[in-house]
């Protein structure tokens, strides 16, 4: 059976690797400041920035510097918790493994108002992707069609006319194009965290097969799958 110094020295490695593997930083870096630059992009080693710093004292403390000797031994919720910190830089879940909802309804951008809301009605979806010619134009969500339907009544267009309008010209797609992402398949679970608390106004995120603009999507993820996300992560 391992000790606990020998686990936690494993974790400790092999998070330290992978992150200077993902971020491209430098051996000579030192660990905590590995772990700040870090935090800036990642929103796994953000939430548990001031633990890692604290870990990285600690492993000072477990192993002698000059002949690398365990000297002390971490208590287990320390072993297990770096352990998991570990799991989830290295091996992170996957968005479309998890919470992706696979089954994403788009639009062309030649539907009419009326029938997109007919069919957020239907289908009970709050976003919907709006694609011109097989590639991604934009989105259409309820708040941008409230905004379009007041700023049409306050210009005195009668509201009959607007809903037979395609979507593109009843409504300002571009005002959208900070509210939403796209991302390749293999996205994972931190990533798109990060994506949604690095910007307030994004409100989905897009995964295609590659992260393109002129592909299919294959899932969606929005802010109301946050809160899944981040027990899959406490619990991974």
């Amino acid at each position: 059976m391992e000790s606990n110094a020998k686990r936690f020295l494993e974790a400790y490695n092999k998070l330290d690797k992978g992150l200077r593997d993902i971020y491209g930083i430098k051996p000579s870096i030192t660990f905590s400041d590995c772990i700040r630059r870090s935090a800036a992009v990642n929103s796994v080693i953000k939430k548990y920035e001031d633990t890692l710093i604290e870990y990285g004292r600690l492993r000072n403390a477990i192993v002698h510097s000059d002949s690398e000797e365990v000297i002390a031994e971490p208590n287990l919720a320390v072993v297990e918790k770096i352990e998991h910190i570990a799991r989830l830089i290295c091996t992170p879940p996957r968005v479309m493994d998890t919470v992706a909802n696979r089954s994403v309804f788009t639009v062309d951008s030649t539907v009419s108002l009326k029938e997109v809301i007919d069919q957020m009605f239907k289908t009970g979806y709050s976003v919907i992707p709006v694609y011109k010619k097989d590639t991604l134009f934009g989105i259409v969500n309820r708040k941008v069609i409230v905004e379009s339907i007041g700023a049409a009544i306050s210009a005195g267009v009668d509201l009959d006319d607007l809903s037979e309008m395609s979507i593109e010209e009843a409504v300002d797609l571009s005002s959208g194009n900070n509210s939403f992402e796209v991302v390749p398949a293999t996205v994972t679970i931190d990533t798109v965290l990060y994506l949604f608390q690095s910007n307030r106004k994004l409100s989905v995120v897009i995964i295609t097969k590659n992260g393109n603009y002129n592909e299919k999507p294959i899932g969606v993820v929005t802010t109301a799958d946050t809160i899944d996300m981040q027990t899959i992560l406490d619990n991974y």
